[in-house]
């Protein structure tokens, strides 16, 4: 189940640490892991109805189906928290939970990040790592997906390896919602999973992947490859997968190619350019609205990438499809 948790009343507590501790038992993992996991999911969870009264919850494993990794996005749309250092101080905490504060929750975590205020409420991520943690080899990145308030399966699919030579991005959406829409996506990601053409050329790699699906259900997608240590990105996408560059205060929006997977071969859109240290790449299905300013507030694009992309899948998700976001930044420079 890839689905927002509602947290309204103090059974939602419950609710969010059984879920972590399922999802980690289901995958092996240590018992103190899963400990830890249940503390933060207890104490981040009543900071919700602490200080915001309700919000949601996101629970995303990564990668499926080994889970390696475990990512918990805990986000409101209260007053924020005007005295965060003093929330970093041991014990101090909500009344009714075990009163460890932000300071535990970002020990136990493997990776913390929290964005708030009275403007834009609080946002808590956190990543845990079953054991060591995955090397970022110069791009951190990460995927979320939830699917329609209604289903339990996601027809939003993504896929993103690294390695010290490169990174790889597959984000697509299969057609409608549901099991069939989850189905078309699948079929997406085998068949560049099982692509002969380089991953080097994603626009050889969407050619293939057109070619070999003509007929079926279909869907719309985006392939991206970062070639290290150069930082030169290649791109192709087909359909509405929105990609942005952020450098700066600029934001570029790459053009797609109308279509699906599914019609005619086709190699989709393609472009190429040279990434630099600081850069933000932000891929997303239309299940997020557009990305304007007003999804965009003051200080978010500096957070980790968790942080951007879960709260932009809180604050623009439009509630009626599956939606998708994978952040990507630059975090050195480009060797010679």
């Amino acid at each position: 189940m890839k689905q927002w948790i509602d947290v309204q009343d103090q059974s939602a507590i419950a609710v969010v640490r059984r879920f972590a501790q399922r999802l980690a038992a289901r995958h092996g993992w240590p018992k103190r892991r899963m400990d830890e996991l249940a503390i933060v999911a207890t104490e981040a969870t009543t900071n919700i109805l602490r200080y915001a009264e309700k919000g949601r919850v996101l629970i995303n494993a990564m990668p499926e189906p080994e889970c390696d990794q475990i990512v918990m996005v805990f986000t409101d749309r209260g007053p924020g928290i005007s005295d965060l250092d003093n929330m970093f101080q041991d014990g101090v905490s909500s009344g009714d939970s075990a009163g460890l504060g932000l300071g535990a929750i970002r020990r136990l975590s493997t990776t913390f990040d929290i964005f708030t205020g009275p403007d834009i409420g609080t946002t808590i991520v956190c990543s845990f790592a079953k054991a060591a943690p995955p090397p970022s080899y110069g791009i951190d990145a990460i995927g979320l997906r939830v699917c329609h308030p209604n289903e339990r399966v996601c027809g939003d699919h993504f896929l993103l390896r690294q390695t010290p030579n490169a990174t790889d991005v597959l984000i697509c959406d299969g057609l409608g919602h549901g099991p069939e829409a989850d189905a078309a996506g699948q079929e997406v990601r085998d068949a560049v999973l099982n692509s002969r053409a380089s991953n080097g050329e994603p626009g050889a790699v969407m050619g293939e992947v057109t070619e070999q699906l003509v007929g079926k259900r279909g869907a719309v997608a985006a392939l991206l490859h970062v070639a290290q240590p150069q930082m030169t990105l290649r791109y192709a996408a087909l359909g509405n997968i929105a990609t942005l560059r952020v450098r700066g205060t600029e934001i570029k929006r790459l053009p797609v190619r109308d279509g699906r997977i599914g019609a005619r071969s086709t190699r989709g859109y393609e472009e190429s350019f040279d990434l630099e240290p600081g850069d933000l790449i932000i891929l997303h299905s239309d299940g997020l609205r557009t990305l304007r300013d007003g999804f965009l507030p003051q200080g978010l694009l500096h957070k980790s990438p968790l942080l951007i992309a879960g709260y932009l899948l809180d604050r623009a998700f439009r509630g009626r499809d599956d939606a998708s976001i994978v952040v990507l930044r630059v975090t050195r420079e480009a060797a010679q």
